[in-house]
């Protein structure tokens, strides 16, 4: 569902994992089990690529933002792709 990345206006970024289910979880509910995906390298990177945007869109500093962009497009085996416009 990469629709509203490319058909949206103005600045926006888009994460998208490699192999990964279509659910990663949250917190939908109490003892609720909804992921279809516990990969924890993909939880992993999922929570820093957050951190890193909220932090960039924020304002509060872009050194993680341009380190998680740099990280996955520098690695040997990636577990996903950032893209950015």
């Amino acid at each position: 569902m990469a629709d509203p990345y490319f058909l949206s206006p103005g600045g926006k970024s888009l994460l998208t994992l490699f192999g990964a289910e279509h659910s990663l979880g949250g917190i939908p509910g109490y003892e609720a089990r909804e992921t279809t995906d516990e990969n924890p390298a993909r939880v992993a990177l999922i929570q820093r690529i957050t951190v890193a945007y909220l932090r960039h869109a924020l304002d509060i500093e872009d050194a993680c933002w341009l380190a998680a962009h740099k990280s996955l497009s520098e690695s040997a085996d990636p577990l996903g792709r950032l893209e950015s416009s």
